[in-house]
């Protein structure tokens, strides 16, 4: 069984993240705000270049789906 390096992230979650494909023209986000509880948790990010464009996205997806850091 292979398990992706970031499934046992700890909260919360570390400022910079790469996506795994590029977002309008976007692959390096910074997180802007992060809440809720257990299996709710979400974080708003926001992409370098455009601090205005937040996005919403579960904190599952981008613990198992993204890059910690900037690749």
């Amino acid at each position: 069984m292979i398990l992706h390096s970031n499934t046992f992230m700890k909260w919360p979650p570390t400022p910079c993240w790469t996506a795994p494909k590029t977002i309008n023209g976007n692959r390096h986000f910074q997180v802007k705000a992060y809440g809720g509880k257990s299996k709710n948790r979400w974080v708003d990010i926001f992409p370098t270049k455009n601090k205005k464009d937040i996005k919403r996205i579960s904190w599952e997806e981008l613990k198992t789906e993204w890059n910690s850091g900037w690749l």
